[in-house]
Protein backbone atom coordinates (compact mmCIF):
# COMPACT_ATOMS: atom_id res chain seq x y z
CA UNK A 1 0.00 0.00 0.00
CA UNK A 2 2.84 1.99 0.08
CA UNK A 3 2.72 2.78 -3.67
CA UNK A 4 -0.61 3.42 -2.97
CA UNK A 5 -0.36 6.34 -0.66
CA UNK A 6 2.52 8.21 -2.81
CA UNK A 7 1.29 11.58 -4.13
CA UNK A 8 2.55 10.62 -7.33
CA UNK A 9 1.26 8.48 -9.85
CA UNK A 10 1.41 7.35 -12.80
CA UNK A 11 -0.35 9.32 -15.55
CA UNK A 12 0.38 6.96 -18.20
CA UNK A 13 -1.56 4.22 -16.46
CA UNK A 14 -4.50 6.63 -15.08
CA UNK A 15 -4.84 7.95 -18.94
CA UNK A 16 -5.80 5.70 -21.67
CA UNK A 17 -3.18 6.52 -24.18
CA UNK A 18 -5.17 8.09 -26.90
CA UNK A 19 -3.17 9.89 -30.55
CA UNK A 20 -3.50 13.18 -30.10
CA UNK A 21 -5.50 14.50 -32.76
CA UNK A 22 -4.54 16.81 -35.07
CA UNK A 23 -6.56 18.81 -36.81
CA UNK A 24 -6.17 19.22 -40.58
CA UNK A 25 -5.11 22.34 -41.91
CA UNK A 26 -7.26 24.39 -43.19
CA UNK A 27 -6.71 24.98 -47.36
CA UNK A 28 -7.39 27.72 -48.37
CA UNK A 29 -10.41 27.91 -50.47
CA UNK A 30 -9.50 28.39 -54.16
CA UNK A 31 -11.79 30.90 -55.48
CA UNK A 32 -11.30 31.10 -59.43
CA UNK A 33 -9.23 33.97 -60.94
CA UNK A 34 -11.75 36.08 -62.46
CA UNK A 35 -11.23 35.91 -66.27
CA UNK A 36 -10.47 39.03 -67.85
CA UNK A 37 -13.49 39.82 -69.86
CA UNK A 38 -13.25 40.69 -73.29
CA UNK A 39 -15.16 42.93 -74.75
CA UNK A 40 -17.38 41.97 -77.62
CA UNK A 41 -17.36 43.36 -81.14
CA UNK A 42 -20.69 45.06 -80.40
CA UNK A 43 -19.63 46.63 -77.65
CA UNK A 44 -16.44 48.03 -79.24
CA UNK A 45 -18.69 49.07 -82.04
CA UNK A 46 -21.28 51.15 -79.64
CA UNK A 47 -17.99 52.81 -77.49
CA UNK A 48 -16.58 54.03 -81.24
CA UNK A 49 -19.83 55.38 -82.18
CA UNK A 50 -20.70 56.66 -78.86
CA UNK A 51 -17.11 58.57 -78.91
CA UNK A 52 -17.74 59.63 -82.76
CA UNK A 53 -20.72 61.16 -81.67
CA UNK A 54 -19.40 63.07 -78.58
CA UNK A 55 -16.51 64.65 -80.93
CA UNK A 56 -19.18 65.72 -83.54
CA UNK A 57 -21.00 67.48 -80.74
CA UNK A 58 -18.59 69.03 -79.83
CA UNK A 59 -17.46 70.35 -83.11
CA UNK A 60 -20.84 71.42 -83.44
CA UNK A 61 -21.00 73.48 -80.43
CA UNK A 62 -17.46 75.38 -81.09
CA UNK A 63 -18.81 75.90 -84.95
CA UNK A 64 -22.37 77.49 -83.49
CA UNK A 65 -20.50 79.90 -81.05
CA UNK A 66 -18.07 80.67 -84.01
CA UNK A 67 -21.57 81.45 -86.31
CA UNK A 68 -22.99 83.80 -83.06
CA UNK A 69 -19.63 85.54 -82.29
CA UNK A 70 -19.81 86.34 -86.26
CA UNK A 71 -23.45 87.57 -86.07
CA UNK A 72 -22.89 89.46 -83.30
CA UNK A 73 -20.03 91.12 -84.66
CA UNK A 74 -22.36 91.75 -88.13
CA UNK A 75 -24.58 93.49 -86.09
CA UNK A 76 -22.60 95.34 -83.88
CA UNK A 77 -21.47 96.58 -87.25
CA UNK A 78 -24.77 97.58 -88.65
CA UNK A 79 -25.69 99.34 -86.15
CA UNK A 80 -22.07 101.29 -85.72
CA UNK A 81 -23.35 102.33 -89.54
CA UNK A 82 -26.39 102.98 -88.72
CA UNK A 83 -25.48 105.39 -86.12
CA UNK A 84 -23.20 107.08 -88.42
CA UNK A 85 -25.67 107.98 -90.90
CA UNK A 86 -28.05 109.33 -88.07
CA UNK A 87 -25.57 111.64 -87.23
CA UNK A 88 -24.44 112.34 -90.66
CA UNK A 89 -28.17 112.90 -91.48
CA UNK A 90 -28.40 115.58 -88.23
CA UNK A 91 -25.15 117.56 -89.59
CA UNK A 92 -26.82 117.99 -92.97
CA UNK A 93 -29.91 119.22 -91.85
CA UNK A 94 -28.19 121.50 -89.26
CA UNK A 95 -26.16 123.15 -92.36
CA UNK A 96 -29.64 122.87 -94.46
CA UNK A 97 -30.77 125.21 -91.40
CA UNK A 98 -27.91 127.36 -91.41
CA UNK A 99 -28.37 127.77 -95.45
CA UNK A 100 -31.81 128.93 -95.22
CA UNK A 101 -31.39 131.68 -93.04
CA UNK A 102 -33.66 134.26 -94.18
CA UNK A 103 -31.08 136.96 -94.06
CA UNK A 104 -28.72 134.80 -95.86
CA UNK A 105 -31.59 134.27 -98.81
CA UNK A 106 -32.31 138.15 -99.02
CA UNK A 107 -28.30 138.70 -99.36
CA UNK A 108 -27.74 136.03 -101.61
CA UNK A 109 -30.86 137.66 -103.54
CA UNK A 110 -30.07 141.43 -103.20
CA UNK A 111 -26.33 140.14 -104.39
CA UNK A 112 -28.08 139.24 -107.95
CA UNK A 113 -30.15 142.30 -108.48
CA UNK A 114 -33.64 140.58 -107.04
CA UNK A 115 -36.36 142.68 -105.06
CA UNK A 116 -38.66 141.82 -102.37
CA UNK A 117 -41.87 142.17 -103.82
CA UNK A 118 -44.62 141.70 -101.40
CA UNK A 119 -47.21 140.22 -103.81
CA UNK A 120 -45.52 137.44 -105.52
CA UNK A 121 -44.90 136.18 -101.44
CA UNK A 122 -46.88 133.62 -100.57
CA UNK A 123 -46.85 132.54 -96.94
CA UNK A 124 -47.29 128.76 -96.02
CA UNK A 125 -48.44 127.26 -93.13
CA UNK A 126 -48.09 123.90 -91.77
Amino acid sequence: MAAENNLARDLHSVMPQTAPQVQPKQQPIQTPEPKQQRHLKVEKVLLVVASMIIFALGVACVSLEIMVATANREVQDTNRAIEEVAVMNTNLEQEVQELSRYDRVYEIAKAHGLEMNEENVRNVTK
